[in-house]
Protein backbone atom coordinates (compact mmCIF):
# COMPACT_ATOMS: atom_id res chain seq x y z
CA UNK A 1 0.00 0.00 0.00
CA UNK A 2 0.95 3.27 -0.84
CA UNK A 3 1.48 5.77 2.48
CA UNK A 4 0.92 9.14 1.89
CA UNK A 5 2.73 11.61 4.41
CA UNK A 6 4.01 15.18 3.79
CA UNK A 7 6.85 16.53 5.47
CA UNK A 8 6.36 19.29 8.33
CA UNK A 9 7.90 22.32 6.41
CA UNK A 10 5.14 23.48 4.02
CA UNK A 11 4.85 26.68 2.17
CA UNK A 12 2.19 29.34 3.00
CA UNK A 13 1.19 30.56 -1.18
CA UNK A 14 1.44 28.88 -4.18
CA UNK A 15 4.80 30.38 -5.77
CA UNK A 16 8.62 29.64 -5.52
CA UNK A 17 10.46 30.41 -2.83
CA UNK A 18 13.96 29.35 -1.44
CA UNK A 19 15.26 27.03 1.36
CA UNK A 20 18.46 28.34 3.18
CA UNK A 21 21.00 26.68 4.08
CA UNK A 22 20.99 27.05 7.21
CA UNK A 23 17.84 28.14 9.77
CA UNK A 24 14.19 27.97 8.63
CA UNK A 25 12.31 29.19 5.13
CA UNK A 26 10.71 32.58 5.06
CA UNK A 27 7.59 33.64 3.49
CA UNK A 28 7.23 33.55 -0.18
CA UNK A 29 6.12 36.33 -1.97
CA UNK A 30 3.02 35.01 -3.63
CA UNK A 31 3.38 34.44 -7.52
CA UNK A 32 0.22 33.03 -8.32
CA UNK A 33 -3.34 33.79 -9.25
CA UNK A 34 -5.23 31.23 -7.39
CA UNK A 35 -6.86 29.25 -4.47
CA UNK A 36 -10.22 29.36 -5.73
CA UNK A 37 -12.42 26.96 -4.07
CA UNK A 38 -14.34 25.13 -6.58
CA UNK A 39 -18.41 23.79 -6.74
CA UNK A 40 -17.14 20.11 -6.71
CA UNK A 41 -15.59 18.17 -3.80
CA UNK A 42 -14.01 15.05 -5.76
CA UNK A 43 -11.99 14.59 -8.46
CA UNK A 44 -10.17 12.76 -11.04
CA UNK A 45 -8.43 14.49 -13.65
CA UNK A 46 -7.78 18.07 -14.65
CA UNK A 47 -7.57 18.95 -18.22
CA UNK A 48 -7.30 22.77 -19.53
CA UNK A 49 -7.65 23.71 -23.48
CA UNK A 50 -7.02 27.27 -24.49
CA UNK A 51 -10.42 28.86 -22.98
CA UNK A 52 -11.52 26.47 -19.99
CA UNK A 53 -9.99 24.14 -17.50
CA UNK A 54 -12.04 21.41 -16.87
CA UNK A 55 -12.35 19.48 -13.55
CA UNK A 56 -13.80 15.79 -13.75
CA UNK A 57 -15.52 15.18 -10.30
CA UNK A 58 -17.03 11.47 -9.81
CA UNK A 59 -18.37 11.88 -6.43
CA UNK A 60 -20.52 14.72 -7.94
CA UNK A 61 -21.22 13.31 -11.27
CA UNK A 62 -20.18 16.62 -12.75
CA UNK A 63 -17.84 18.09 -14.54
CA UNK A 64 -16.40 21.59 -13.45
CA UNK A 65 -15.88 24.27 -16.33
CA UNK A 66 -13.77 27.20 -14.93
CA UNK A 67 -11.78 29.90 -17.05
CA UNK A 68 -8.61 30.92 -16.85
CA UNK A 69 -8.90 32.70 -13.73
CA UNK A 70 -10.98 30.41 -11.85
CA UNK A 71 -13.99 31.81 -12.27
CA UNK A 72 -16.53 28.80 -12.49
CA UNK A 73 -18.41 29.29 -16.10
CA UNK A 74 -20.55 25.82 -16.03
CA UNK A 75 -21.12 22.77 -13.89
CA UNK A 76 -22.27 19.96 -16.31
CA UNK A 77 -23.80 17.72 -14.38
CA UNK A 78 -25.52 13.80 -14.98
CA UNK A 79 -22.51 12.86 -15.16
CA UNK A 80 -22.51 9.45 -14.05
CA UNK A 81 -19.10 9.19 -12.38
CA UNK A 82 -16.97 11.41 -14.55
CA UNK A 83 -13.63 10.33 -14.55
CA UNK A 84 -11.18 10.82 -17.65
CA UNK A 85 -11.55 13.56 -20.15
CA UNK A 86 -9.84 13.87 -23.82
CA UNK A 87 -10.76 16.81 -26.45
CA UNK A 88 -10.69 17.15 -30.11
CA UNK A 89 -8.12 19.10 -31.87
CA UNK A 90 -10.06 21.62 -32.12
CA UNK A 91 -11.15 22.26 -28.70
CA UNK A 92 -15.04 21.82 -29.81
CA UNK A 93 -15.89 18.40 -28.09
CA UNK A 94 -15.27 16.75 -24.56
CA UNK A 95 -15.28 13.56 -24.22
CA UNK A 96 -15.74 12.29 -20.37
CA UNK A 97 -16.00 8.58 -19.44
CA UNK A 98 -18.69 7.92 -17.42
CA UNK A 99 -18.10 4.55 -15.60
CA UNK A 100 -21.09 4.99 -13.45
CA UNK A 101 -23.22 4.49 -16.72
CA UNK A 102 -21.43 2.39 -18.69
CA UNK A 103 -20.85 5.33 -21.28
CA UNK A 104 -18.87 8.04 -22.87
CA UNK A 105 -20.70 11.43 -22.81
CA UNK A 106 -19.87 14.05 -25.90
CA UNK A 107 -19.77 17.87 -24.43
CA UNK A 108 -20.16 20.46 -26.59
CA UNK A 109 -17.36 23.08 -25.11
CA UNK A 110 -18.97 26.22 -26.33
CA UNK A 111 -22.49 25.41 -24.87
CA UNK A 112 -21.00 23.22 -22.53
CA UNK A 113 -23.60 20.38 -22.98
CA UNK A 114 -24.29 17.21 -23.40
CA UNK A 115 -24.95 16.49 -26.59
CA UNK A 116 -24.72 12.33 -27.01
CA UNK A 117 -23.83 9.75 -25.06
CA UNK A 118 -22.38 6.78 -26.53
CA UNK A 119 -22.56 3.37 -24.45
CA UNK A 120 -19.48 1.49 -24.21
CA UNK A 121 -21.47 -1.77 -22.86
CA UNK A 122 -22.85 -3.41 -19.61
CA UNK A 123 -20.02 -3.82 -17.37
CA UNK A 124 -17.22 -1.65 -19.08
CA UNK A 125 -16.83 0.96 -16.61
CA UNK A 126 -14.38 3.44 -19.02
CA UNK A 127 -12.28 5.33 -17.23
CA UNK A 128 -9.16 6.96 -18.81
CA UNK A 129 -9.72 8.21 -22.90
CA UNK A 130 -7.06 9.46 -25.56
CA UNK A 131 -7.77 10.55 -29.17
CA UNK A 132 -5.05 8.81 -32.09
CA UNK A 133 -5.68 7.45 -34.96
CA UNK A 134 -8.90 9.34 -36.08
CA UNK A 135 -10.62 7.28 -32.58
CA UNK A 136 -11.64 7.61 -29.12
CA UNK A 137 -10.03 5.04 -26.93
CA UNK A 138 -10.82 4.04 -23.64
CA UNK A 139 -9.19 1.86 -20.63
CA UNK A 140 -12.37 -0.55 -19.32
CA UNK A 141 -13.09 -3.34 -17.63
CA UNK A 142 -12.69 -6.35 -19.89
CA UNK A 143 -13.45 -9.56 -17.71
CA UNK A 144 -13.36 -9.77 -13.90
CA UNK A 145 -9.83 -9.82 -14.05
CA UNK A 146 -8.81 -8.53 -16.68
CA UNK A 147 -8.83 -4.60 -18.21
CA UNK A 148 -8.33 -3.49 -22.15
CA UNK A 149 -8.67 -1.13 -24.16
CA UNK A 150 -12.04 -0.42 -26.09
CA UNK A 151 -12.38 2.10 -28.93
CA UNK A 152 -15.12 4.68 -30.91
CA UNK A 153 -15.53 5.50 -34.00
CA UNK A 154 -16.23 8.99 -33.98
CA UNK A 155 -15.98 10.34 -37.36
CA UNK A 156 -19.16 8.70 -38.50
CA UNK A 157 -22.62 9.63 -37.48
CA UNK A 158 -23.48 7.20 -35.77
CA UNK A 159 -20.41 6.75 -33.82
CA UNK A 160 -19.38 2.88 -33.40
CA UNK A 161 -17.87 1.17 -30.47
CA UNK A 162 -15.29 -2.08 -30.32
CA UNK A 163 -14.24 -3.70 -27.65
CA UNK A 164 -10.29 -5.45 -26.70
CA UNK A 165 -10.95 -9.17 -28.10
CA UNK A 166 -7.36 -9.71 -26.38
CA UNK A 167 -7.06 -7.96 -23.09
CA UNK A 168 -3.45 -8.51 -21.09
CA UNK A 169 -4.19 -5.51 -18.79
CA UNK A 170 -4.30 -6.60 -14.90
CA UNK A 171 -6.20 -2.48 -14.14
CA UNK A 172 -7.61 -0.16 -16.51
CA UNK A 173 -4.52 0.62 -18.12
CA UNK A 174 -3.45 4.94 -18.40
CA UNK A 175 -3.98 6.06 -21.75
CA UNK A 176 -2.21 9.05 -23.55
CA UNK A 177 -1.25 10.36 -26.79
CA UNK A 178 -0.16 13.47 -28.95
CA UNK A 179 -0.66 14.99 -31.97
CA UNK A 180 3.59 14.56 -32.74
CA UNK A 181 2.79 11.14 -32.70
CA UNK A 182 -1.07 10.97 -34.19
CA UNK A 183 -0.65 7.77 -34.81
CA UNK A 184 0.47 6.27 -31.74
CA UNK A 185 -1.33 5.04 -28.20
CA UNK A 186 0.56 4.43 -25.26
CA UNK A 187 -1.00 2.72 -22.35
CA UNK A 188 0.36 1.91 -18.91
CA UNK A 189 -0.37 -0.17 -16.26
CA UNK A 190 -2.69 1.89 -13.37
CA UNK A 191 -3.06 -1.18 -10.75
CA UNK A 192 -0.27 -2.87 -9.00
CA UNK A 193 1.51 -4.92 -12.48
CA UNK A 194 4.30 -3.97 -14.39
CA UNK A 195 3.86 -2.77 -17.90
CA UNK A 196 3.59 -0.33 -20.89
CA UNK A 197 2.58 -0.33 -24.32
CA UNK A 198 2.65 1.81 -27.66
CA UNK A 199 0.52 0.62 -30.03
CA UNK A 200 0.34 1.82 -34.03
CA UNK A 201 -3.25 2.46 -34.63
CA UNK A 202 -3.32 3.90 -37.80
CA UNK A 203 -5.95 0.81 -39.17
CA UNK A 204 -8.11 1.00 -36.31
CA UNK A 205 -6.61 -1.53 -34.31
CA UNK A 206 -3.94 -2.03 -31.64
CA UNK A 207 -0.62 -3.52 -33.06
CA UNK A 208 1.55 -3.37 -30.65
CA UNK A 209 4.94 -1.75 -31.75
CA UNK A 210 6.64 -1.16 -28.22
CA UNK A 211 6.61 -2.94 -24.48
CA UNK A 212 8.21 -1.99 -20.89
CA UNK A 213 7.79 -4.12 -17.76
CA UNK A 214 10.30 -1.38 -16.51
CA UNK A 215 7.19 0.59 -14.98
CA UNK A 216 3.66 0.01 -13.85
CA UNK A 217 1.36 1.39 -10.88
CA UNK A 218 1.03 4.35 -13.39
CA UNK A 219 -1.20 7.71 -11.63
CA UNK A 220 -0.61 9.43 -14.98
CA UNK A 221 1.54 9.35 -18.57
CA UNK A 222 1.77 12.23 -21.01
CA UNK A 223 3.10 12.07 -24.44
CA UNK A 224 5.16 14.88 -25.43
CA UNK A 225 3.71 16.88 -28.29
CA UNK A 226 6.52 16.48 -30.51
CA UNK A 227 5.86 12.43 -30.23
CA UNK A 228 9.18 11.29 -29.06
CA UNK A 229 9.04 10.44 -25.49
CA UNK A 230 6.66 9.43 -23.07
CA UNK A 231 6.66 10.47 -19.29
CA UNK A 232 5.11 8.94 -16.52
CA UNK A 233 3.99 9.70 -12.97
CA UNK A 234 4.26 6.42 -11.20
CA UNK A 235 3.21 6.59 -7.42
CA UNK A 236 5.74 4.40 -5.98
CA UNK A 237 8.63 6.29 -7.29
CA UNK A 238 10.71 9.33 -6.08
CA UNK A 239 11.05 10.21 -9.78
CA UNK A 240 9.36 10.47 -12.70
CA UNK A 241 10.50 9.16 -15.64
CA UNK A 242 10.57 9.77 -19.31
CA UNK A 243 11.16 6.56 -22.47
CA UNK A 244 11.67 6.70 -25.70
CA UNK A 245 8.08 5.85 -27.76
CA UNK A 246 9.85 4.26 -30.48
CA UNK A 247 11.21 1.24 -27.90
CA UNK A 248 9.84 2.59 -24.39
CA UNK A 249 13.92 2.72 -23.56
CA UNK A 250 14.27 5.17 -20.28
CA UNK A 251 15.76 8.09 -21.58
CA UNK A 252 15.97 10.35 -18.20
CA UNK A 253 14.64 10.62 -14.87
CA UNK A 254 13.10 13.45 -12.86
CA UNK A 255 14.08 13.45 -8.81
CA UNK A 256 10.82 15.02 -8.12
CA UNK A 257 10.38 12.60 -4.79
CA UNK A 258 7.95 10.80 -3.13
CA UNK A 259 5.39 10.00 -4.40
CA UNK A 260 4.90 11.11 -8.74
CA UNK A 261 0.79 11.45 -9.26
CA UNK A 262 0.97 14.02 -12.19
CA UNK A 263 2.18 14.98 -14.99
CA UNK A 264 1.34 17.52 -18.40
CA UNK A 265 3.70 18.57 -21.04
CA UNK A 266 2.96 22.18 -22.73
CA UNK A 267 3.01 22.84 -26.51
CA UNK A 268 6.45 23.83 -26.32
CA UNK A 269 7.85 20.76 -24.63
CA UNK A 270 7.76 22.33 -20.93
CA UNK A 271 7.47 19.70 -18.43
CA UNK A 272 5.18 19.80 -15.15
CA UNK A 273 5.62 16.73 -12.77
CA UNK A 274 3.95 16.90 -9.56
CA UNK A 275 4.24 14.67 -6.31
CA UNK A 276 2.06 14.29 -3.34
CA UNK A 277 4.15 14.05 -0.48
CA UNK A 278 6.97 16.87 -1.43
CA UNK A 279 7.31 18.80 2.19
CA UNK A 280 8.41 21.90 0.59
CA UNK A 281 7.82 21.72 -3.51
CA UNK A 282 4.55 20.01 -4.99
CA UNK A 283 5.57 20.69 -9.14
CA UNK A 284 8.61 20.78 -10.53
CA UNK A 285 9.05 22.57 -13.92
CA UNK A 286 11.53 21.34 -17.03
CA UNK A 287 12.39 22.99 -20.00
CA UNK A 288 12.43 20.44 -22.93
CA UNK A 289 15.51 18.00 -22.90
CA UNK A 290 16.29 19.21 -19.54
CA UNK A 291 16.20 17.16 -15.98
CA UNK A 292 16.96 19.71 -13.56
CA UNK A 293 13.86 21.86 -12.82
CA UNK A 294 14.12 26.06 -13.48
CA UNK A 295 11.25 25.99 -10.89
CA UNK A 296 9.56 24.42 -8.13
CA UNK A 297 5.97 25.27 -7.10
CA UNK A 298 4.54 24.33 -3.59
CA UNK A 299 0.72 24.54 -2.82
CA UNK A 300 -1.03 26.40 -0.60
CA UNK A 301 -1.98 26.12 2.98
CA UNK A 302 -4.33 24.38 3.79
CA UNK A 303 -5.17 22.12 1.72
CA UNK A 304 -1.77 21.01 0.29
CA UNK A 305 -1.28 17.99 -1.18
CA UNK A 306 -0.99 17.97 -5.14
CA UNK A 307 -4.51 15.36 -6.29
CA UNK A 308 -3.51 12.65 -9.00
CA UNK A 309 -3.51 14.13 -12.33
CA UNK A 310 -4.20 17.26 -10.95
CA UNK A 311 -1.80 19.61 -13.09
CA UNK A 312 -2.50 20.68 -16.20
CA UNK A 313 -1.31 23.32 -18.89
CA UNK A 314 -3.01 26.28 -21.01
CA UNK A 315 -1.56 24.58 -24.37
CA UNK A 316 0.72 27.80 -24.70
CA UNK A 317 2.26 27.62 -21.38
CA UNK A 318 1.36 30.87 -20.12
CA UNK A 319 -0.48 29.44 -17.03
CA UNK A 320 -0.22 25.83 -15.00
CA UNK A 321 -3.36 24.82 -13.38
CA UNK A 322 -3.04 22.39 -10.33
CA UNK A 323 -6.22 21.22 -8.11
CA UNK A 324 -5.23 19.92 -4.52
CA UNK A 325 -7.00 17.90 -2.00
CA UNK A 326 -9.96 18.56 -0.88
CA UNK A 327 -9.47 17.31 3.32
CA UNK A 328 -13.10 18.42 4.29
CA UNK A 329 -13.81 21.22 1.79
CA UNK A 330 -14.31 21.43 -1.96
CA UNK A 331 -11.68 21.36 -4.71
CA UNK A 332 -9.10 24.01 -4.78
CA UNK A 333 -7.82 25.59 -8.39
CA UNK A 334 -4.60 27.16 -7.89
CA UNK A 335 -2.93 29.47 -10.80
CA UNK A 336 0.18 29.86 -11.83
CA UNK A 337 0.26 32.96 -14.09
CA UNK A 338 4.22 33.40 -14.43
CA UNK A 339 5.25 29.86 -15.34
CA UNK A 340 7.89 31.12 -17.54
CA UNK A 341 9.64 32.78 -15.06
CA UNK A 342 12.65 30.64 -13.13
CA UNK A 343 13.06 30.51 -9.09
CA UNK A 344 15.12 32.36 -7.17
CA UNK A 345 17.01 30.47 -4.74
CA UNK A 346 18.66 32.12 -1.55
CA UNK A 347 20.50 30.32 0.80
CA UNK A 348 22.02 31.88 4.53
CA UNK A 349 24.90 30.51 6.60
CA UNK A 350 25.40 32.09 9.98
CA UNK A 351 27.00 31.09 13.15
CA UNK A 352 24.08 29.60 15.92
CA UNK A 353 25.75 32.17 18.41
CA UNK A 354 27.24 35.20 18.86
CA UNK A 355 28.53 37.61 21.68
CA UNK A 356 26.00 40.44 22.68
CA UNK A 357 26.97 43.37 21.47
CA UNK A 358 29.30 42.82 18.95
CA UNK A 359 27.95 42.74 15.16
CA UNK A 360 27.42 39.41 13.63
CA UNK A 361 28.09 38.41 9.75
CA UNK A 362 25.24 36.70 7.62
CA UNK A 363 26.44 35.38 4.38
CA UNK A 364 24.18 33.99 1.09
CA UNK A 365 23.86 33.19 -2.05
CA UNK A 366 21.41 33.92 -4.64
CA UNK A 367 21.20 31.35 -7.30
CA UNK A 368 18.97 30.17 -9.81
CA UNK A 369 19.41 27.83 -13.57
CA UNK A 370 18.31 31.03 -15.49
CA UNK A 371 21.42 34.37 -15.73
CA UNK A 372 20.47 37.32 -12.92
CA UNK A 373 20.67 41.13 -14.23
CA UNK A 374 23.44 43.02 -13.18
CA UNK A 375 23.76 44.63 -10.21
CA UNK A 376 21.04 43.29 -8.24
CA UNK A 377 20.38 43.89 -4.49
CA UNK A 378 18.59 41.86 -1.96
CA UNK A 379 16.97 43.05 1.14
CA UNK A 380 17.48 42.62 4.38
CA UNK A 381 15.01 42.76 7.75
CA UNK A 382 16.00 42.00 11.34
CA UNK A 383 12.75 40.65 13.61
CA UNK A 384 10.71 43.15 10.38
CA UNK A 385 12.76 45.83 11.28
CA UNK A 386 14.60 46.97 7.55
CA UNK A 387 18.31 46.95 7.47
CA UNK A 388 20.39 48.47 4.23
CA UNK A 389 20.17 46.65 1.09
CA UNK A 390 23.10 44.39 0.48
CA UNK A 391 24.30 44.21 -3.58
CA UNK A 392 24.85 41.46 -4.89
CA UNK A 393 28.24 39.83 -6.19
CA UNK A 394 28.85 38.53 -9.79
CA UNK A 395 28.37 34.85 -8.82
CA UNK A 396 25.33 35.37 -6.61
CA UNK A 397 27.18 35.88 -3.43
CA UNK A 398 26.56 38.44 -0.89
CA UNK A 399 27.33 39.24 3.34
CA UNK A 400 26.04 42.08 6.06
CA UNK A 401 26.98 42.63 9.75
CA UNK A 402 24.56 43.38 12.36
CA UNK A 403 24.85 44.26 15.83
CA UNK A 404 21.10 44.33 17.27
CA UNK A 405 19.98 45.93 20.66
CA UNK A 406 20.55 44.22 23.42
CA UNK A 407 17.79 43.46 24.52
CA UNK A 408 17.01 41.26 21.14
CA UNK A 409 18.67 37.93 21.56
CA UNK A 410 17.29 36.23 19.09
CA UNK A 411 16.90 38.14 16.12
CA UNK A 412 15.47 36.58 13.23
CA UNK A 413 17.36 38.05 9.91
CA UNK A 414 14.99 37.71 6.40
CA UNK A 415 16.56 38.19 3.01
CA UNK A 416 14.51 38.52 0.11
CA UNK A 417 14.97 39.47 -3.49
CA UNK A 418 11.96 40.82 -5.25
CA UNK A 419 12.28 39.10 -9.11
CA UNK A 420 12.55 40.38 -12.30
CA UNK A 421 11.56 39.76 -15.67
CA UNK A 422 12.82 36.18 -15.59
CA UNK A 423 12.28 35.90 -12.14
CA UNK A 424 10.26 34.98 -8.95
CA UNK A 425 11.02 36.88 -5.95
CA UNK A 426 13.13 34.59 -3.46
CA UNK A 427 13.17 34.63 0.47
CA UNK A 428 15.21 33.05 3.33
CA UNK A 429 16.00 33.54 7.01
CA UNK A 430 18.41 32.74 9.43
CA UNK A 431 18.27 33.07 13.55
CA UNK A 432 21.41 34.04 15.69
CA UNK A 433 21.44 33.67 18.86
CA UNK A 434 23.05 36.33 21.31
CA UNK A 435 25.29 35.55 24.44
CA UNK A 436 26.65 37.02 27.45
Amino acid sequence: MRIRRRAAGVALVLAAMSIPLLGVPGPAAAQTQGGSALPVRSHWQTLADSRHVYVSAPGDDAVLATDHDGQVVKKVEGLDGARGMAESADESTLYVALPDADAISVIDTTTLTETRRISTGAGTEPESLALAGGRLFFGYQATVFDGGIGSVAIAGATPTVSLDDNPVWYGKPRLASSPGAPDRLVAAESLGAMGMRVYDVSSGTLRETAYSDAVGDVEDVAVTPDGSSVITANGSNYHHQRWRLSDLTEEARYDTGPYPNSVAVDSHGTVAAGIVAGGDWDVYLYRPAETTPYRTVALSWPHMDLLDRGVAWAPDGSRLFTTRLPYSGPVTLDIVTDPDKASSTITLSAPPTNPVGTPVTVTGKLTSLVPFPEHRTVTVTRSGVELPDVQVGPDGAFSFSDTPPDWNTYPRYTVAYAGDDRHVPGTATVMVEFVD
